[in-house]
């Protein structure tokens, strides 16, 4: 399955949620917001989103800092 993260094709054996797929990138969770074809998601719909073929998913790590 092919999908594209922040503009970039990659590629994944199976289907997966975006719980997963925070996960396999070693993102921390409260540390990223995620796009999902150009819908902003609440960590709280992650984990029944699944992903397809196609997807497009923008994420972004918030940063602290001073």
């Amino acid at each position: 399955m092919k999908i594209l993260i922040n503009g970039k094709t990659r590629e994944f054996e199976e289907s997966k949620t975006i719980t997963g797929l925070v996960a396999e990138l070693a993102l921390e969770p409260k540390m990223v917001l995620i796009e999902h074809n150009g819908i902003a998601l609440h960590r709280s719909e992650w984990t029944n989103c699944l992903l397809s073929e196609g997807d497009r998913i923008e994420i972004l790590q918030v940063a602290a800092g001073g």
